[in-house]
């Protein structure tokens, strides 16, 4: 527990030798320990660094709901970008949602990837995490979003069409992953997967962005990793049951 406890307070990882010091245990003593958080899913090691795995975060969730639910989840997004080779982002729908706001963000480890700040907000029809709340909103909400909107072209190829962008989203409906590519910015491709909670009630995107001619290279991988960290998280929050309706 104490280990828990020591990673808990260092939610970017520690180190062997780091929680060695802190905990004043002997090196070997406590990789035992780990090895044995890590079976259960309770510790995960990405790169030499422990952090909180699912198990703990699901425990956590279970013992407390008083804080947003991306907190409970934005921990996984380091090992997300360690195993995607890209930076990793956690939205949320705003308030009236007519935008999303990033909210977290792991940095990819390529000196050129997508840079992004936590607190940007960007439109929901021209973005992976964007299309994810339209997608898995009610048609009500999409119908009078896609008359009302007003939609800038960012870029030459950026869809604005509201038929175009119906059946964008009815596809993002169906496969459960958004894509996007040169819709905000020419030459970056995002991805895009929805974080549900108990109720089967979108709470978040979780999502992928990336250069596009390292996104074609390897977009099955991430188009696969990104979904099981959407499903991932969605388990944490106490989702049971399928991920994605059937269509």
């Amino acid at each position: 527990m104490e280990i828990i406890a020591a990673l808990a307070r260092r939610p970017d990882g520690a180190s062997l030798a780091s929680l060695s010091r802190d905990l004043a245990l002997p090196k070997t003593s406590l990789f035992n320990l780990l090895r044995a958080l890590e079976h259960d899913s309770y510790v995960v090691n990405s790169r030499g660094a422990y952090r909180l795995g699912a198990a703990t975060l699901r425990l956590g969730s279970m013992i407390s709901g008083s804080e947003p639910s991306w907190r409970k989840i934005g921990v996984l997004l380091p090992g997300l970008a360690a195993r995607c080779g890209e930076t990793a982002l956690l939205a949320v729908p705003t308030e009236d949602r007519q935008e999303v706001l990033y909210v977290d963000i792991a940095d990819g480890p390529e000196a050129i990837r997508f840079a992004a700040v936590v607190g940007t907000r960007r439109p929901l029809y021209s973005t992976a995490a964007g299309r994810i709340v339209l997608a898995f909103s009610d048609d009500t909400f999409v119908q009078a979003y896609l008359a009302a909107a007003r939609r800038r072209a960012y870029t030459p190829r950026t869809t604005t069409d509201r038929q175009a962008l119906r059946k964008a989203i009815d596809d993002v409906r169906r496969n459960g992953v958004a894509e996007t590519r040169d819709q905000s910015v020419v030459g970056l491709w995002g991805f895009g997967a929805p974080v549900f909670d108990a109720r089967h009630q979108l709470v978040a995107a979780v999502m992928i962005a990336a250069p596009a001619e390292r996104a074609r290279l390897k977009r099955p991988q991430l188009v696969a990793s990104l979904r099981r960290a959407g499903e991932e998280m969605s388990r944490i929050l106490g989702l049971t049951g399928a991920y994605i309706d059937a269509a």
